[in-house]
């Protein structure tokens, strides 16, 4: 397999996002988050984690900031930037939850391990992958 096929990326899916699917809600909907890339070609993302990390950058280079800070500015970055949109996601009593940036971030808040993995599977280039759009094309 060439290099091309291999590690070329769909600019557009980057930045329009893709969907990941987490299975279904109390009320048997989807529940489903779209996604653009942390990275790549989404320059939103990169031009607001600059914004938002430059006045702690002399902390971050000498490995002083706090964790807590540090994990806040992140996620609070990815719902600016990189969750897009959700359908299907309800509150912890079983209620409809809008997509906003407040209730992004309180969801991230509240299942830390969820936004681990929302933010790993942004970070993977291969989900952006120009091949894996063309094969989803033909199905």
């Amino acid at each position: 397999m060439s290099l091309y096929k291999q590690f070329q990326t769909n600019q557009k899916l980057e930045q329009e996002g893709v969907v990941l699917n987490y299975g279904e809600n109390s009320k048997g909907q989807q529940i489903e988050f779209r996604v653009a890339r942390a990275g790549g070609s989404n320059k939103r993302y990169l031009e607001r984690m600059e914004a938002k990390t430059k006045p702690l950058r002399r902390q971050i280079q000498t490995e002083t900031v706090e964790r807590g800070t540090l994990e806040r500015v992140i996620r609070e970055v990815f719902a600016e930037t990189v969750v897009l949109g959700w359908s299907g996601v309800e509150d912890a009593d079983g209620n409809s939850l809008p997509f906003n940036r407040a209730n992004c971030i309180k969801l991230f808040n509240d299942m830390p391990d969820l936004f681990a993995d929302i933010q790993e599977q942004a970070q993977k280039f291969v989900i952006f992958r120009q091949e894996i759009l063309e094969e989803d094309s033909k199905n």
